[in-house]
């Protein structure tokens, strides 16, 4: 009989099957031939021993067991990482969480913040609540497919009611031409003059080679053929580049109503929020431009990102 065991191996069993494999106390009294009683008893002892440990992972709270060698391991200044779970649109919004708690530490008053566009910018964007007084100024066009998720609208009442500022952008991502988009950019010139005085920029970073981005669907077949050519790790902010940080297809960038490398590469902070085994090539291409500086993902991927080379 399983009642029979040592009782260490016993307690063992019985949290094996309660707390890994869900099963109830009223079934493990049938199964190991002991009261539900004794077995409650038996797994607070078990706790008390120390031969059962749980591990409660909040995933608002940052872990420092691999934030900190995550940020040394990519060259990043700030670095969270959560314990997420559950489904995609779970763990988007538990980094949407942790992505407005970083830049509640890092923005101050007075100060510039580009938003890029996504569906986890957005979330990020819906937690941030209470804003000291900033100016908050579209980075890129919006996207066709993702009018749900307007980061710039989800912020905008915090922003006001903090007597801040918002530029939007209203224009789409990809435009077809250079022409095109110098023509909107001489349009929307004041907005396009806020890029060179950026405090700090949030932006998504998508995975092209797994299809892991909201832009595949923005584009025609003539600019996914040139893409799928040149053969990108990811982009930001509809920058592309390939694992080890160089900067592609900058003529498919001239097509898109966006920032630019060197607006980056002069920002103090630009934090990314990017999470998945599918984004992991991506995430260190663009820790390798040096065009990010902070980053927000989670235990699974930052994991990976250790184990990569």
């Amino acid at each position: 009989m399983d009642a029979e065991l040592p009782e260490p191996q016993l307690i063992a069993s019985l949290a094996r099957r309660h707390y890994l494999e869900d099963v109830s106390k009223v079934q493990l009294a049938k199964e190991f031939g002991i009261s539900r009683f004794r077995i409650a008893r038996l797994l607070a002892k078990g706790r008390e021993e120390g031969i059962i440990r749980l591990e409660i992972i909040d995933p608002s709270t940052d872990l420092p067991m691999l934030s900190e060698p995550l940020a040394s391991h990519l060259g990043l200044r700030y670095v969270r990482v959560i314990g997420s779970n559950g489904t995609d649109t779970d763990v988007r919004t538990q980094l949407g969480s942790m992505g407005a708690q970083l830049l509640g530490e890092l923005v101050k008053p007075g100060d510039n913040l580009g938003l890029g566009w996504g569906r986890t910018v957005a979330e990020v964007a819906k937690n941030l609540r209470h804003l000291p007084p900033i100016t908050v100024i579209q980075i890129s066009g919006a996207l066709a497919a993702a009018h749900a998720s307007s980061p710039i609208d989800n912020i905008r009442e915090a922003v006001l009611s903090a007597n801040g500022y918002i530029h939007d952008l209203p224009v789409p991502f990809y435009v077809r031409s250079p022409e095109m988009r110098r023509q909107l950019f001489e349009t929307h010139s004041y907005v396009r003059g806020q890029f060179e005085h950026l405090d700090t920029a949030l932006v998504s970073i998508g995975s092209w080679e797994h299809k892991e981005t909201q832009l595949y669907r923005e584009f025609p077949p003539s600019v996914r053929a040139r893409l799928d050519q040149v053969k990108p790790a990811g982009e930001l902010a509809g920058i592309w580049f390939d694992e080890t940080g160089r900067v592609l297809a900058p003529e498919v960038t001239r097509m898109c109503m966006t920032l630019e490398t060197h607006h980056l590469s002069q920002t103090p902070r630009v934090i990314a929020v990017a999470a998945g085994a599918k984004k992991v090539s991506a995430i260190l291409g663009a820790a390798r431009t040096g065009l990010i500086t902070g980053l927000v993902t989670d235990r699974d991927t930052a994991e990976a990102l250790l184990d990569a080379h």
